[in-house]
């Protein structure tokens, strides 16, 4: 098998969480792109509009709404898709939330919230399309971590998403390693400072803070969405089949700076 043709996701079936935002939305295309059948998940029916998008395009994407804080609705979810598909192949647990918050202010509702989205959230949708894959003995799962998770950012505040997001990359180690015979490789994919809404909105408000973040990336530039999702889709295919238990940086350099 040539190397252009273990990148391809033809008849693999790959469930991306957070698929109405920004990096889940180009990880949808860009799996799709390669051949998948992808099933674009979120909170809300907006969700839609992604699958909708790439059908439109003569791609295979279907659309389910669930709530990754709630692990009897993503256990419902799970087995509709299985209903609806077969089997789950890949995952993508994406869905995550970020906020600004000194750490002396967080209250316990700020600290349970991030962790509820970004922390358990994450674990329970992959324990819950983790066994299909464990039954049969194969599949993939990367995981959105972040630099903040590796390293102090700056100047923006935020505790308790750095801490979940640190929580994911090691989640995906221990699980790496303790799926690694069973066939299920676990990775998670760490975004840099990303060209997506929510940055384009601090750039406009405070473009202060977006100068600093220019200094501080070596390639001097945001991070692509489809930068992003073309780590991932590696990662899901089966040209990273040596890799697992890893986490790869996205950043144009900024955790190495």
């Amino acid at each position: 098998m040539s190397a252009v043709d273990r990148l391809r996701l033809d008849g693999r079936v790959v469930v991306v969480t957070g698929g109405a935002g920004g990096i889940g939305r180009a990880t949808c295309r860009a799996l799709a792109s390669l051949g998948a059948t992808v099933v674009a998940a979120d909170r809300d029916e907006a969700v839609r509009s992604v699958a909708e998008d790439l059908a439109r395009e003569g791609l295979s994407a279907d659309w389910i709404a669930f709530d990754v804080t709630d692990s009897r609705s993503i256990d419902a979810a799970r087995d509709e898709i299985l209903s609806r598909h077969g089997r789950v192949d890949l995952l993508f647990a994406n869905a995550g939330m970020a906020y600004e918050r000194p750490g002396a202010d967080h209250s316990d509702e700020d600290w349970q919230r991030v962790m509820r989205i970004n922390l358990d959230g994450v674990y329970f949708t992959i324990r819950a399309f983790a066994a299909n894959m464990l039954e049969r003995g194969r599949g993939a799962i990367v995981a959105t971590s972040s630099i903040a998770g590796v390293k102090v950012v700056r100047p923006e505040l935020h505790v308790g998403y750095d801490v979940s997001k640190a929580g994911v990359a090691h989640m995906c180690r221990v699980l790496g390693v303790e799926w690694a015979k069973r066939g299920v490789r676990v990775n998670a994919v760490g975004p840099g400072y990303t060209d997506t809404v929510m940055l384009a909105e601090v750039g406009i408000k405070q473009p202060e803070i977006m100068a600093r973040w220019m200094d501080d990336q070596p390639i001097g530039r945001l991070v692509s969405p489809d930068e992003i999702a073309s780590a991932v889709a590696f990662l899901l295919s089966d040209a990273a089949s040596g890799i697992t238990a890893q986490l790869l940086m996205v950043d144009g350099g900024y955790s190495a700076a």
